[in-house]
């Protein structure tokens, strides 16, 4: 006996386990090609990181105001969409604040009218940018996009302004402030030499012009100590920025919009683990004897089914009302669940039962307890990082978005954030009910085609 005869006989067993290989295997594989995929790193120039929606409302009409919307038409990283401010007064279409507050999109642009006065003038009043401040990965994209625009429109006094009004922002000393306005007036080269001049001022207390009595080392009033590119550079731009959803502190509705998405996230994804788990009782009823016993019985095919289906579906909706009520109670979670109790209620009956119809389609299509775990495995997180529990899927190429609704992972999460976040109500999401439902209906009747085949064997 040596080495290589026990590593040869490993290897046989191991081999033989197809699940496990294919979890050993085929899951990475599966998983890095969809992270290299949502991450725009596949599909050549064409699979750039998500461009972002963002909705313009042209109030202005003039020549200034259609050229500014046609050079943010050309950042790679914006998918504009146009209102008709004709459609909007007539009731046809939502304003560019109403889109962003319903959830369509992540922010809207307001072209108020008298833009191309402020844009002859070198100032940018007349734009009013709406946020969902949840979308914080957005609004970072976001805001780097909008500035080659926005410095085209302006020109170079608007670089000048941004420069003076950096000063304030990042607590420029005020010892060095006229010096610097000094310097901008005549060179902007000559910056880089005050700012090294004054050395270690970042690290400095420095009070803001004209006095203030801030403790050495503490942060001035109304700064962060994070760093949030979106909202300085709107800040220096000098744009008037309104968050749409979720109250006036944008930290707490950052943190409150981040929960929701990760609450649902993770509610869906493992409801379908749970629940494929449940149907998965079917297998172990047959390796047991038991499943022959009940089959001779009048009529115990569909009666059996039946009974899977509704035993699955019941633990969904209580491994879903647990978490949820967890959610709710916990003092960590700034989440509204039970803002209205009939739509999560209903939209959550709706989740359990596509999930319910994936999981007993499972376990009637599997012919072991292996085989199902190590399918259902890779086929839940796929389903997971496609439908966007582990990401926001606007940071996503567009064709993976596509992609990503056509699991029900995506429009579980949409209808949930639109509960938590949104406000919607049951009406607002009964689009998102009724493709879950139809998703039920169609793994459940291929669930039945199935198990009606798998009796007469």
């Amino acid at each position: 006996m040596n080495p290589w005869t026990l590593a040869k006989k490993d290897l046989l067993i191991y081999f033989r386990d197809r699940a496990g290989v294919l979890l050993g295997i085929g899951l990475p594989i599966v998983l890095v090609v969809i992270f290299g995929a949502a991450m725009g790193t596949l599909g050549g120039n064409d699979s750039t990181i998500g461009r972002i929606k963002l909705y313009v409302e042209d109030r202005d009409g003039t020549e200034a105001s259609r050229d500014f919307v046609a050079t943010l038409a050309q950042a790679d990283g914006l998918r504009l969409v146009t209102l008709d401010p004709a459609e909007i007064d007539a009731g046809e279409t939502e304003s560019a604040r109403a889109k962003v507050a319903d959830g369509d999109g992540p922010a809207g642009l307001l072209i108020e009218a008298g833009f191309a006065d402020q844009r002859a003038a070198g100032g940018l009043e007349g734009l009013v940018l709406f946020r969902d401040p949840a979308k914080s990965i957005e609004q970072q994209i976001l805001a780097g996009n909008l500035m080659p625009a926005l410095f085209q429109a302006a020109g170079d006094e608007l670089g000048r302004g941004v420069l003076l009004k950096s000063l304030d922002l990042f607590d420029f000393p005020a010892v060095g402030r006229d010096r610097a306005r000094a310097i901008l007036d005549t060179s902007w080269d000559d910056m880089g030499a005050l700012v090294d001049s004054l050395g270690g001022w970042q690290a400095e207390a420095s009070p803001a012009a004209g006095g203030g009595d801030e403790e050495e080392g503490e942060p001035a009033a109304g700064s962060s100590a994070g760093f949030d590119f979106g909202s300085l550079l709107t800040d220096a731009l000098g744009l008037e920025v309104e968050d749409v959803v979720g109250g006036d502190d944008a930290a707490a509705a950052q943190r409150s919009g981040g929960q929701a998405h990760a609450v649902a996230g993770m509610a869906v994804m493992m409801l379908l683990f749970g629940l494929i788990a449940c149907g998965g009782t079917l297998l172990d009823e047959e390796e047991q004897g038991t499943l022959d016993r009940l089959r001779l019985a009048p009529g115990a095919g569909r009666v059996i089914l039946g009974g899977k289906f509704l035993f699955t579906w019941i633990i969904g909706l209580l491994q879903l009302g647990i978490l949820f009520g967890f959610a709710g109670v916990f003092p960590i979670f700034d989440i509204p669940v039970l803002r209205d109790p009939l739509a999560l209620g209903v939209h959550s009956m709706a989740v359990a039962s596509a999930a319910t119809g994936f999981g007993v389609l499972f376990a009637v299509a599997c012919r072991s307890r292996k085989q199902l775990e190590g399918i259902s495995t890779m086929v839940v997180l796929a389903m997971s990082a496609l439908g966007g529990s582990w990401w926001p899927l606007a940071i996503t190429p567009e064709w993976f978005q596509k992609l990503g609704h056509f699991t029900l992972t995506a429009w579980a999460m949409d209808g949930y954030q639109g509960i938590f976040w949104y406000e919607k109500s049951l009406v607002e999401i009964l689009p998102e009910i009724g493709v879950l439902l139809g998703i039920a209906a169609v793994t459940s009747a291929l669930a039945a085609i199935l198990w009606r085949r798998r009796v007469r064997v």
